[in-house]
């Protein structure tokens, strides 16, 4: 498996890449879209290894989600006021506290690392839920598929690098795949009733983004016309 410094280098990269795509091909996107776009792959890069229980994505991830919901929990009293001053002391904190370590450790405990995060269901689950993300923000379709894919390009460049670093040994004279070749670039899981629902998820993935609403097909036509 290639180093996590690696992954996020190259998810960089592809979106540097396609940033500058995006303003070469004189597409009709937002100002800050092509900054957009390359944070999107450098997210979409480490996602694969939010299963990585002792990873850094897991931790980075897990531990912004927590400042954001204290954030938000202490935003809520600002606006509405608290329900006590020990609510408005001891609940943001809980918040965080819980999405940290509550949801972090169930988390932990129903995911595998090289399941089904690595695969390309998971891939284009990532991709497609991007828009509903960003279906309050009132962005064009152009510019919410843009976004979009590049989390995929960032998520599937994780995928390729972890197959090639199965595929390839360079510390001896030849050349011996790992064991955990294909384990990457794959369709399904080992568990069924994992595999079940995560097809069940982008089946329905598919289905909301066809709605008017995101606007991430619409988008994609008018890429791939160019």
């Amino acid at each position: 498996m290639a180093e996590f410094k690696t992954h996020v280098t190259t998810g960089l990269l592809c979106g540097y890449l396609a940033g500058i795509a995006s303003v070469a091909l004189d597409y009709k996107i937002e100002n800050n879209t092509p900054l957009c776009i390359l944070a999107g792959s450098f997210i979409g890069s480490f996602l694969p290894d939010l299963d990585h229980n002792d990873g850094k994505p897991f931790s980075f991830v897990f531990n912004i989600m927590a400042i954001s919901g204290l954030s938000i929990a202490f935003a809520y009293f600002i606006r509405s006021g608290p329900p006590s001053k020990l609510g408005w002391v001891a609940i943001p904190p809980m918040v965080g506290l819980f999405i940290r370590y509550g949801l972090g450790t169930i988390f932990k405990k129903y995911t595998s690392h090289r399941g089904i995060f690595h695969s390309i269901p998971a891939m284009l689950i990532a991709t497609l839920s991007i828009p509903l993300a960003l279906s309050s923000f009132h962005l064009s379709p152009i510019d919410i598929s843009g976004i979009s894919l590049s989390v995929g390009i960032g998520f599937l460049s994780h995928l390729i690098l972890d197959e090639l670093n199965s595929a390839m040994n360079f510390e001896g004279i030849l050349i011996v795949p790992k064991s955990s070749l294909g384990t990457a670039l794959k369709f399904f899981s080992t568990s069924r009733p994992v595999t079940v629902t995560a097809y069940f998820i982008l089946t329905a993935l598919i289905y909301l983004n066809h709605q008017e609403a995101t606007g991430f097909f619409q988008g994609l036509k008018i890429w791939l016309k160019g």
